[in-house]
C-alpha cells in the first residue's frame, strides 16, 4: 500500500488503522493516521475508536478535540466513543461539552449517543440529569434501561431502579443478565425478598444465563434479607466461585449475627485456595467483635498488615473490633496511626469511648475532629450523646444537643432523642426527659419510651413510669428484655394486676425467656456460662473464687442489690401475690 500509494486513498486508510488497532498496535495505527494528507471522518473515527478500545480515553478525547478544531463534523460513532471516554475518566465537564455538540449536530435523539450520555451521568452520580435525558429519548433500548437501573443502584436509589424495571415490563422489553443483576442488587438494598424471589424465578423460567456475577448478586441479596439458607443454596450450586462470591456469603453470616459460621466460611474459603479480600476480612473482624474473640481479631489484624493495604475501611473495622472486644487503648493506638481519617473513622473512635463510658475522652476527640474541619453528622452526635449518657455527663449532653441543632443544623432523630432521654432519666430528671419527648416533632419510638421507663424504675418515679409503661406496651414487643423491664416496674410499684396482665400477654404472643449467658475467651477458647449451669470443668474452682470475692466485698462494707432483674413469677413474689396473679 505504501509502494503503490494506496495508503493515501480515503477508502483504504481507515480499515488499515482498524487492522493495526485490532492487534493492539496503536502506535503504528497512529503513524498511518498522521501520514494521511486528507483525513476522512472514517479515518478520524477509526483512530478514536482504536484509542478507546485500548483503554486510552485521554488520547481519544485529545484526538476528538483536534478533529473539532480542524472543522470535521462528527457523527453518531464519534460522539458515542467520545462520551464513553469522558465516562471512563469521570470528566463530567468535558462530557457535557461533547453532549452539547452532539445536540447541535442533530444527534440528541440518537439512541447510541443518548445511551452514552446516560452512562456518563450514571458513573458521575448525576442520576437526576440522567433521568431528564432518559425521559426525552424518543426511543429507548434495553441498554439504556440497564444503564439507568445500574446507575440508580450504585447511587443508592433502589426504588427508582425497580421503577425503571416496571417501565421496561410495560413496554414489553426482554431482560438480559445485566438487567437482572442490577435488579437483584436493588432488591438487596431494599430488602425486598418477594421481588428478589420473583426475579430469580424469572431467570430460571426464561433460561436467562446466570454467570458468576449474577449468582454472586443472588447470594448477596438472599444474605442481606436474612435468608441464609437460600444464600447457601445458590452458593453451593455455583460451578465457578470467586473471592467476591465467598465474601458475599461471609458478609451475610456476619451481618446476621452468625459469627461462628462466618469465621468457618473464611477458613473453608482459604482451604479452597482463595485469599480473603477486604470484604471477607472486614466481615471476619465484625464476627470477632460479636463474640469477643480478641486473640483471633489480633491475628486477622496481623494478616491485614502483611497481605493487604490497611486502608480506611479495614482500619476502621480493626478499630471497631478492638473497641468491642474490650481494648479501647488498642483501638486508639491504631486510630492515631491512620494516615487519613475520614468521618467514619472519627465516628467509630468516638463510639468506642462511648460504649466504655469514657465521655470526657469522647468529647476531647470530637473537639479534635472539629479542628480538622471535618463536619460531624448525625452519627457523630449519636455516638457523642451516647457517651455522655453512659458517663452521666448531663450538662455536657444538654449543651452539645443544643449545638447540634443550632450550629450544625442537624435535626434530632430517634437515636438522638433516645440518648438524651436516657441521659436525663438516668440522672433522675425524668420530668425534663418527659418534656423533651413532648417537644419531639415525630412520634416517639420504642427506644425513647424504654429509656424513660428505665429511669423511672431506677428512681422510683411511679406516676411518670406508669405512662411510659403504657406507651411501651402499645408497641408489638418481641424483646424479652423490654417485657422484663415493664414487669420489674410493675412489681416495684406493687401493681400485681399489671404483672399478671403482662404474663398473659407474653403467653398469647409466644414470647419466651431465652437463657442469658456470658462468654469469655481464654487462650483462644470460648467459655460460656449460663445461670445455674454446673457443667463447666472448672465449676468448683470458679465457685470457690466467687465465694471468696463475695466475703471480701462484704468485709469492705459492700451490700449487693438483691432486687431481681427479671422476676421469676414462681419465685420472685410471695404466695399471696402468686395466688392473686393466678386468679386473674
Amino acid at each position: 500500500m505504501i509502494v503503490t500509494g494506496a495508503i493515501t486513498h480515503a477508502n483504504s486508510n481507515a480499515p488499515l488503522i482498524a487492522s493495526y488497532a485490532s492487534i493492539g498496535d496503536t502506535e503504528t495505527a497512529r503513524k498511518v493516521f498522521d501520514e494521511i494528507p486528507h483525513r476522512t471522518l472514517r479515518a478520524w473515527n477509526a483512530m478514536i475508536i482504536a484509542y478507546s478500545r485500548q483503554h486510552c480515553p485521554s488520547e481519544a478525547l485529545r484526538l476528538y478535540s483536534l478533529m473539532i478544531s480542524e472543522g470535521v463534523r462528527p457523527d453518531s460513532s464519534t460522539f458515542t466513543v467520545a462520551l464513553k471516554a469522558c465516562a471512563g475518566m469521570l470528566d463530567l465537564e468535558m462530557g457535557e461539552e461533547v453532549w452539547s455538540q452532539a445536540a447541535c449536530c442533530g444527534y440528541e435523539g440518537d439512541v447510541f449517543v443518548g445511551c452514552s450520555v446516560l452512562n456518563l451521568y450514571a458513573k458521575c452520580g448525576k442520576m437526576d440529569e440522567a433521568v431528564a435525558v432518559f425521559n426525552k429519548m424518543p426511543r429507548r433500548d434495553v441498554v439504556c434501561c440497564t444503564t439507568m437501573i445500574t446507575g440508580f443502584v450504585h447511587s443508592g436509589r433502589p426504588v427508582e431502579a425497580v421503577e425503571v424495571y416496571r417501565r421496561m415490563q410495560d413496554e414489553g422489553m426482554d431482560f438480559d443478565g445485566v438487567v437482572m443483576m442490577g435488579l437483584v442488587q436493588a432488591c438487596a438494598s431494599l430488602g425486598d425478598l418477594r421481588l428478589g424471589l420473583s426475579v430469580h424465578g424469572y431467570m430460571i423460567r426464561r433460561g436467562v444465563p446466570m454467570d458468576v456475577m449474577v449468582q454472586t448478586s443472588l447470594v448477596d441479596m438472599y444474605a442481606k434479607s436474612g435468608h441464609l439458607e437460600l444464600a447457601c443454596c445458590v452458593f453451593n450450586k455455583m460451578t465457578c466461585k470467586t473471592a467476591i462470591s465467598w465474601g458475599a456469603l461471609v458478609s451475610g453470616f456476619a451481618q446476621n449475627g452468625f459469627a461462628v459460621q462466618a469465621l468457618e466460611t473464611v477458613l473453608e474459603m482459604q482451604s479452597c485456595g482463595f485469599e480473603p479480600d477486604s470484604v471477607s476480612l472486614v466481615s471476619s473482624l465484625l464476627a470477632c467483635s460479636q463474640v469477643g474473640l480478641l486473640k483471633l481479631g489480633k491475628s486477622i489484624h496481623g494478616y491485614i498488615l502483611k497481605r493487604v493495604e490497611i486502608g480506611q475501611v479495614c482500619g476502621t473495622a480493626v478499630i471497631d473490633m478492638y473497641s468491642k472486644c474490650g481494648s479501647p487503648s488498642y483501638a486508639r493506638a491504631l486510630f492515631d496511626q491512620l494516615v487519613f481519617r475520614d468521618l467514619i473513622s472519627w465516628n467509630t473512635m468516638i463510639a468506642s469511648y462511648g460504649i466504655h463510658g469514657h465521655g470526657e475522652e469522647a468529647l476531647s476527640l470530637f473537639l479534635q475532629m472539629a479542628e480538622t474541619n471535618i463536619e460531624p453528622d448525625h452519627a457523630t452526635f449519636a455516638s457523642l450523646l451516647s457517651a455522655f449518657s453512659h458517663s452521666g455527663l448531663v450538662e455536657e449532653g444538654l449543651h452539645w444537643f443544643d449545638v447540634m441543632v443550632t450550629k450544625y443544623k442537624i435535626s434530632p432523630g430517634e437515636k438522638h432523642y433516645a440518648c438524651m432521654v436516657d441521659l436525663l432519666a438516668r440522672s433522675g430528671r425524668v420530668e425534663e426527659a418527659s418534656e423533651l419527648i413532648a417537644s419531639m416533632n415525630t412520634k416517639p419510638g420504642l427506644a425513647v419510651w424504654v429509656a424513660l421507663l428505665a429511669g423511672c424504675h431506677n428512681h422510683r418515679k411511679l406516676s411518670m413510669g406508669e405512662i411510659a409503661a403504657k406507651k411501651v406496651l402499645e408497641f408489638n414487643l418481641d424483646d424479652m428484655g423490654v417485657y422484663a423491664l415493664v414487669s420489674n416496674f410493675y412489681a416495684m410499684a406493687t401493681r400485681w394486676e399489671g404483672v399478671a396482665s403482662l404474663k398473659k400477654m407474653m403467653k398469647q404472643t409466644g414470647v419466651k425467656k431465652v437463657p442469658g449467658y456470658s462468654v469469655v475467651e481464654v487462650d483462644g477458647e470460648l467459655h460460656a456460662f449460663l445461670m445455674e449451669d454446673n457443667s463447666h470443668q472448672c465449676h468448683e474452682d470458679i465457685m470457690l473464687l466467687l465465694n471468696k470475692l463475695y466475703y471480701d466485698m462484704r468485709a469492705m462494707g459492700y451490700v449487693p442489690n438483691s432486687e431481681p432483674l427479671l422476676p421469676n413469677f414462681e419465685e420472685a413474689h410471695s404466695s399471696e401475690q402468686r395466688n392473686f396473679i393466678k386468679s386473674l
